[in-house]
């Protein structure tokens, strides 16, 4: 019996038969749609098989004038056709392990031969034997058309199987990446670079004597971006209010670090605080204005975070006046990889990352989601 490779659950068995935890909910589903299609496949090659036999029958009832009418021929044609793709069904996979898959076709044949010419006999001439005895003509030309329609249905079968498979080999090999980026994701949600926790925990220890008011607000920014982490590892979902606030409290630290040479500016309308967002989409954008952007010019820079909507779409944009794209090197960044797999794995082909110089220098980060979630 052949094997769903979904779940390793025989093909074809019924629902009520499956053991309750072998199988999740989700794979059933799989199994059934994939039975369904099966069972189309077979109605349609038994189709087939009858067209392929009336062929045969024209073509006989063509050339030879003395085979009889044409009804008889017809009858004949079919009570060989049909016996052997039922013989096909039943013994061929078995016999293709045992024989070989040249040699199998022999015994399917014969084996169909043996309960369809009976069967014509019995209709034709009320005989069974009667195709058994005398001129065996008809038994030879059943052997010749039975071999050549199993070996066009027998390969027709092979490349729906071969078809079959390779889809539930990309089915699993879609499932075992989206599990591999999610893992990646609660990874990186959980992660906050130590060199920049130490470099925070420097920055307050600095300024708890000379600006106690400014060491306070840094170690409330800190604590904001460390709660946030920590809920990250718990949820996959997030809001457009939450990552702007994470967001902000990364760019205040990152301000007080870089002591006045990052200047920031954060716009979000309130009406969309609520809108559903995957964390960490927008972190990686900040990350690449302050450390590729406005870090390296000794004036600093400027950083506009953005969410605007147009009609159906929410725009999340990521503004410095640093060197510009040239001197990023930021299309083929991990950071940029892993949003942009994000967005992929959540929106589709319904959300996008762009990045745009702008004039005279500066680099424009721009997230297009659409505001209903799919």
């Amino acid at each position: 019996m052949r094997m769903c490779s979904i779940c390793s659950m025989p093909r074809g068995l019924p629902m009520a038969r499956w053991p309750q935890r072998s199988c999740p909910m989700r794979f059933r589903l799989a199994c059934m749609a994939s039975s369904w299609r099966g069972d189309c496949l077979r109605l349609t090659s038994f189709v087939l098989v009858g067209l392929f036999s009336l062929a045969i029958a024209v073509l006989v009832w063509w050339l030879a004038d003395d085979a009889g009418s044409f009804p008889q021929i017809l009858t004949v044609s079919l009570c060989i056709g049909w016996p052997v793709y039922l013989a096909f069904e039943l013994a061929h996979e078995r016999l293709s392990r045992w024989l070989g898959p040249w040699l199998a076709p022999v015994p399917v044949v014969a084996l169909g031969l043996a309960l369809g010419l009976p069967l014509a006999g019995a209709l034709v001439a009320g005989q069974p034997l009667f195709f058994f005895s005398g001129d065996f003509g008809t038994l030879g030309l059943g052997l010749f058309f039975g071999i050549t329609g199993f070996l066009i249905f027998g390969t027709r079968e092979r490349l729906r199987e071969t078809r079959e498979l390779l889809a539930e080999a990309e089915l699993k090999q879609s499932q075992q990446g989206k599990l591999l980026a999610e893992s990646e994701l609660k990874s990186m949600q959980a992660q906050i670079e130590p060199h920049f926790l130490f470099n925070t925990l420097s920055n307050i220890t600095q300024l708890i004597r000379s600006n106690p008011d400014l060491a306070v607000s840094t170690l409330e920014n800190l604590t904001t971006l460390l709660r946030g982490s920590l809920a990250r590892t718990r949820s996959s979902e997030s809001t457009l209010g939450q990552e702007i606030d994470f967001a902000e409290a990364y760019l205040a630290i990152q301000a007080t670090r870089l002591q006045g040479r990052l200047r920031y500016e954060v716009e979000l309308p309130e009406e969309l605080r609520d809108v559903p967002l995957p964390p960490l989409l927008i972190q990686p954008l900040l990350e690449n204005a302050v450390i590729h952007g406005v870090e390296p010019l000794p004036e600093g820079g400027d950083i506009l975070l953005t969410a605007r909507q147009f009609d159906d779409e929410v725009v999340l944009s990521v503004c410095d006046t640093g060197p510009g794209i040239s001197e990023h090197g930021l299309s083929s960044g991990t950071g940029l990889r892993n949003v942009r797999e994000r967005l992929r794995l959540r929106y589709g082909t319904d959300a996008e990352l762009t990045l745009t110089a702008t004039f005279p220098d500066g680099l424009l980060a721009e997230i297009f989601i659409p505001l209903a979630t799919p």
